[in-house]
């Protein structure tokens, strides 16, 4: 069985995940950005994640989309 994401951060659980949405939004939206490889990045580094996490990570992404 594969250890739970750990975050011990005083800002809360989702903390880390806002941060990973939030540089990741912001490097897909500068110009002549390599999407492709910016999103295969993102796999990469979330591929461990549960699925809670990986949702949670989804709709933080959303977030940052839309402002």
């Amino acid at each position: 069985m594969r250890k739970p994401l750990v975050n011990h951060c005083p800002l809360g659980r989702y903390h880390m995940l806002d941060k990973i949405a939030y540089d990741y939004v912001r490097a897909i939206r500068e110009r002549g950005a390599n999407t492709a490889k910016i999103k295969q990045q993102l796999v990469e580094r979330v591929k461990t994640y549960s699925e809670e996490d990986k949702a949670k990570l989804r709709e933080l992404i959303q977030k940052w989309l839309t402002k």
